[in-house]
């Protein structure tokens, strides 16, 4: 007797507790179903809405474009600018080492036998030191000719992107227009402003 009182107390709790839900989740008659004319508005400001944000994402298309372009000049002057220090340091380089080595090649000339070796062992130095110092420029060198190309990379994209975007941002710009002109047309035929 008691498991059936436990069970029919049980059955009636998940009635409840089912009725209850049903009633939170049914829909409340109260609840006003817009109309269709309320229903395009909606629409057409939706439209509106829309096209604001395709334009606003086009837009910061465009603006990263432009920085791509602009990284791409401002990496090319330094490039150029560096490349000018590098080459002016190079021959200063050059000129001194070719002035060391013409004092050594005179000395060479008129050693004795006992200076000759110690002269040619500068002379060995010097060249390993010139060579050394060429390979530095050199390196030099190949890094500011890899900004160089990844700032033309840079251009090109960048243009790239501008000569894609630009047209879409004037027809999402025509289609905000149109769609404000629908809007606006609506609301006066309706008059809800």
């Amino acid at each position: 007797m008691k498991k059936n009182l436990l069970n029919l107390l049980s059955i009636n709790i998940i009635f409840i507790f089912l009725f209850s839900a049903n009633q939170l989740y049914a829909q409340d008659p109260a609840t006003e179903t817009l109309s269709k004319d309320e229903l395009k508005l909606l629409k057409l400001e939706e439209k509106v809405k829309r096209t604001q944000d395709k334009i606003a994402a086009t837009e910061a298309k465009i603006a990263y474009a432009d920085s791509l372009i602009q990284a791409g000049f401002e990496m090319a002057n330094e490039a150029s600018n560096e490349l000018r220090v590098i080459e002016g340091e190079e021959k200063l380089f050059v000129k001194e080492n070719n002035n060391q080595r013409k004092i050594l090649v005179k000395k060479l000339k008129k050693a004795d036998d006992d200076d000759v070796k110690s002269i040619e062992t500068e002379l060995k130095a010097l060249e390993r030191s010139y060579k050394s110092e060429i390979k530095a420029f050199d390196k030099r060198y190949s890094v500011e000719e890899k900004k160089l190309v990844k700032a033309k990379s840079n251009n090109v994209k960048g243009k790239e992107k501008l000569k894609q975007y630009n047209p879409k941002l004037k027809e999402y710009q025509k289609a905000l227009e149109l769609a404000k002109e629908q809007l606006e047309e609506f609301k006066a035929e309706k008059d809800l402003e």
